[in-house]
């Protein structure tokens, strides 16, 4: 019996192929079920007023019915991209659910609590295209980790976290646990610059070495203070290589953001970069 449970989420067209099959075979690496939803637009956020008339109510009924016949398509497209997945993945289809989401995107989120990790594109984590303000709730109000995908769908075999010691940091690790305890090589990055001193306990490196070493990981540790640029793009250098970096969804200790913020946006705009799993 699956232990864990996965959400990708879905749109209905390409942009679903690469989340939809790295989701199932994180899956697969995690003894979880995988769940997908696909958000649709409510209905009732199309109609505008139009007055009583009954010419009216016929132009407001075939518009109603042609975004419906959008939404069947949508959904038909996202469901077969799914069922693929599960298959190329070697999962039976027990393991999967896709559920069909008509709501409001802070309310669709709910659906991810008690999930190990949501799956979704580059491209709609980056606040492109239909699924951004739902990623952005499943992220910053849900708290819900979230995985990132690359232009590839097969699990990380290289790691590197981004360590400060941060409430967000550690639950982006906690997260992926399973990732990095089945990384071949895990790489640690870390910048002193701006940590106040009462940090420094909270951001030592000793903590998360010893985490890692209950786990039978070593690692390797990069001061990304000796790269240029700013501290996303000082990250983006020093996860040079590897598949996978580990994060909180801020920048470092005491430089609080807004959603999104200065760190985020720079690792989400780096459309080369590895794949993410963000936490807040």
């Amino acid at each position: 019996m699956a232990k864990e449970r996965i959400i990708v989420t879905l749109q209905g067209d390409e942009c679903d192929l690469i989340p939809s099959r790295a989701a199932a075979r994180l899956a697969a690496r995690f003894d979880a079920t995988l769940d997908a939803i696909l958000l649709e637009p409510d209905p009732s956020d199309f109609m505008m007023w139009a007055g009583p008339s009954g010419a009216a109510a016929s132009v407001m009924a075939g518009a109603l019915s042609s975004i419906q016949v959008e939404s069947d398509k949508s959904a038909e497209n996202a469901k077969n991209t799914f069922i693929d997945a599960l298959e190329y993945a070697e999962l039976t289809a027990v393991r999967g659910r896709f559920l069909r989401i008509s709501d409001q995107p802070a309310d669709a989120a709910a659906e991810t609590r008690l999930s190990r990790l949501v799956v979704t594109s580059h491209y709609a984590a980056s606040g492109n295209g239909p699924l951004a303000e739902l990623v952005t709730a499943i992220l910053i109000d849900e708290q819900t980790p979230v995985y990132v995908c690359s232009d590839k769908d097969a699990p990380p075999e290289s790691v590197a976290i981004a360590w400060d010691g941060s409430r967000e940091a550690a639950r982006a690790i906690y997260a992926g646990a399973p990732l990095i305890a089945a990384a071949k090589k895990v790489r640690i990055l870390q910048s002193e610059r701006g940590l106040e001193y009462r940090d420094r306990r909270a951001a030592s490196i000793d903590r998360l070495f010893d985490w890692l070493s209950v786990r039978g990981k070593r690692s390797d540790m990069i001061n990304i203070d000796q790269f240029d640029g700013n501290i996303g793009e000082r990250l983006l250098q020093g996860s040079q290589g590897v598949d996978l970096l580990v994060a909180g969804a801020y920048g470092h200790s005491r430089l609080r953001e807004f959603v999104f913020g200065g760190v985020t946006r720079t690792l989400l705009a780096a459309a080369d970069g590895p794949a993410m799993l963000l936490a807040h």
